[in-house]
């Protein structure tokens, strides 16, 4: 079952969505182990309420685990996700420039990475997660994260630029455009002060975060490469060619357009994985 909701003032202004997850356990469900997760440039908070640990995309398996809250992104690149054991997860999901005040480092740092939240919120991590996994249901679990949420953001230190809102939001409003070198015009800030707020509050330059908002536009509307056709679909979507397009796919999502509509699962961000044998790296994204 899936659970959410929009937070309200003044979380809201750093955080687009809390969501609670709560499937079959371990052993109960047909449900792939392994799926692929593609990348949203999004910051998110994790608490693995059932389990004492995460499973960490990457690494080998002796090496991958990690303490059962976590700061996943922003990612440009797919990551393999295990679901195994996540049957029961609360999530944050931060707005464009909204995670710095809230975990109050540089976004960058965080950059195509997973990092225990202890490391940056010390024993709060666990004594909120405590507080969540003692919660009764799923509404006052989604309540109690954003009033530890709003807790934070009021104390913080760390307030979010203005322009990182509002530029992110132009660039996702027009991403089959070339609109970056326009930023400093539109906003009245240097390119070099647009590329300091951009690595601090976003974590991604802003040319990479439109490359990832125009292939996430194609992904939404890549049923309609069907009757265009491959050459109609790139164009309309901003790529000079197919061959553009079939590159950019494989930076973002690790498949070419036709492998992601072959393997896509139910959600657009998931791709289920083979169960012995994975068509895609996480390090080296490839086809088969």
């Amino acid at each position: 079952m899936f659970t959410s909701l929009v937070p309200r003032a003044p979380t809201a202004t750093s955080v687009k969505s809390i969501w609670l997850f709560e499937g079959d356990c371990v052993g109960e469900t047909t449900a792939p182990r392994e799926e692929l997760r593609l990348p949203t440039g999004a910051v998110e908070i994790l608490f693995n309420l059932r389990e004492d640990f995460f499973r960490l995309p990457g690494k080998e398996p002796a090496l991958r685990t990690c303490p059962s809250a976590v700061v996943a992104g922003p990612y440009q690149r797919p990551y393999v996700l295990d679901t195994a054991q996540q049957s029961s997860v609360l999530g944050v999901v931060c707005h464009p420039g909204g995670a710095r005040p809230l975990l109050g480092v540089s976004v960058h740092e965080l950059r195509d990475r997973h990092v225990a939240l202890d490391d940056l919120w010390g024993a709060d991590a666990d004594r909120l997660r405590e507080q969540l996994v003692a919660a009764p249901d799923a509404s006052t679990r989604l309540r109690t994260l954003e009033s530890a949420l709003s807790y934070r953001l009021t104390n913080s230190t760390r307030v979010a630029h203005p322009l990182a809102a509002v530029a992110t939001a132009y660039l996702s409003g027009t991403p089959t455009q070339h609109g970056v070198g326009q930023l400093g015009e539109r906003f009245g800030y240097t390119p070099r002060r647009i590329e300091q707020v951009f690595r601090a509050d976003v974590g991604l330059s802003p040319k990479a975060y439109q490359r990832l908002q125009r292939f996430r536009s194609a992904l939404r509307r890549i049923d309609d490469a069907a009757w265009l056709g491959w050459s109609t679909f790139a164009s309309q979507h901003g790529y000079s060619d197919q061959a553009h397009l079939i590159r950019e796919f494989r930076a973002h999502c690790g498949l070419t357009p036709t492998t992601y509509l072959r393997h896509r699962g139910e959600r657009l961000n998931h791709v289920p994985l083979p169960p012995v044998s994975r068509f895609v790296s996480v390090q080296d994204p490839r086809e088969v």
